[in-house]
């Protein structure tokens, strides 16, 4: 009784201070699960937009609910987050009556399931936060941030980890693999130690992270793949719709930083140009992260769960090749961080499946979206962003 009256009086007093302190989206989690609402849970990718250009700051899930006025759509948008911890959130879904139909979409991009995302310095603190994702009493809750009971490791043993993996995960798994290097670790080196005058450094430094982010092989012990299962099985326990969202990587950058034009890669490349087609060079990396996207939409379709695939939008593909990679705004790391061309089209393409492919009723929607956005409203080109630009300032010394 002691425990239980000691529960309440921190319930009554401190519970909510420690809330907005330590777990800063808990109030929305609540206020947005129980709305009647759909839901779009997301990281960074959501809310981002390019400082440069954009003249749109809507995000991704701002833009779908363009798409359905009739509909209430909160987002829930936490910058860094992870499957991992989107599986935390969700365990405070209600669970839905069989006659209620409530949507979650659900972002998700390759890089979270690298090394450099599992074992971010940022994660005891995001670990930390995720402990106020429970129904818990309040004050258990308390004394396990008091105890450090979750995942505390500090920054410099998830970086130990990290060089663990990238030094002995054999990237040479796959049938037909061509990539040059055994590890990750072996390519980051060869790279660092490449001091070829015309390479420039700041593009030896981005070919190091992406590197980094994408040079790692997909397989089913992955945690956060494991993480992604389980969030099938708590909406489907809940009664929600879940649909996964495949994000599309810079894939411009991908290419020119990793052709044979750079002596760190050992593959025959050819570049097909024209004025009406444009193709990118063949890249040893893009191939590594073409393996495994193919094997995450599999597990995607073993699991049984919708899915709108993003990962060669148009928009992030092609358009972007022709601003010259402008349509993603960090230039020199890989992010999932769009301008208002790519986020639009991301969010027409979650409305084109939620009407079930219905083209008439997407392409009035669209009309109206567009009209109300308005031509004018689009990114102004005449702005000139700076730009990493690998096609043009790597070792293709002929452009310098």
């Amino acid at each position: 009784m002691f425990l239980i009256g000691l529960n309440e009086v921190y319930r009554v007093t401190l519970w909510e201070k420690d809330v907005r302190q330590f777990s800063r989206v808990r109030n929305r989690i609540d206020s947005a699960f129980n709305s009647g609402a759909d839901i779009y849970l997301g990281e960074s990718s959501n809310t981002s937009f390019n400082p440069w250009t954009d003249t749109l700051n809507e995000s991704i899930s701002d833009f779908l609910q363009y798409y359905f006025p009739e509909r209430k759509i909160e987002a829930v948008t936490h910058e860094g987050y992870h499957p991992g911890l989107f599986r935390q959130m969700l365990e405070l879904l209600p669970k839905l009556p069989k006659d209620s139909v409530r949507t979650i979409w659900l972002g998700v991009n390759l890089r979270t399931c690298g090394p450099s995302a599992i074992y971010s310095g940022n994660e005891a603190s995001n670990q930390r936060e995720a402990l106020y994702y429970s129904n818990r009493p309040p004050l258990l809750t308390r004394i396990f941030m008091g105890l450090h009971f979750y995942d505390n490791r500090n920054e410099k043993e998830r970086e130990r980890l990290k060089f663990q993996w990238w030094r002995t995960r054999e990237l040479n798994v796959r049938k037909g693999n061509k990539v040059p290097y055994a590890t990750s670790l072996e390519w980051i080196d060869a790279v660092a130690r490449n001091y070829d005058t015309l390479l420039h450094e700041d593009i030896k430094g981005m070919m190091g992270a992406y590197i980094k982010e994408f040079a790692f092989v997909l397989d089913e012990n992955n945690p956060r793949l494991q993480d992604l299962k389980e969030i099938v099985q708590i909406c489907r326990s809940k009664g929600w719709k879940l649909i996964y969202h495949i994000l599309p990587p810079n894939r411009y950058h991908t290419a020119w930083l990793f052709t044979s034009e750079n002596p760190v890669v050992r593959v025959d490349d050819s570049l097909i140009a024209s004025p009406t087609r444009y193709e990118l060079p063949p890249s040893i990396l893009l191939e590594l992260i073409d393996y495994n996207y193919a094997f995450m939409r599999r597990k995607f379709f073993e699991w049984g769960v919708e899915v709108v695939d993003n990962f060669t939008l148009k928009e992030a593909l092609l358009d972007n090749a022709k601003f010259r990679g402008s349509y993603f705004t960090d230039q020199w790391y890989p992010t999932e961080h769009y301008n208002s061309v790519i986020r639009l089209a991301i969010a027409e393409k979650l409305a084109f499946q939620e009407l079930e492919g219905d083209s008439s009723a997407w392409l009035i929607r669209t009309q109206r979206v567009r009209n109300q956005l308005r031509k004018n409203n689009y990114p102004n080109w005449e702005i000139v962003m700076p730009l990493s630009d690998p096609e043009r300032r790597g070792y293709r010394s002929q452009f310098d």
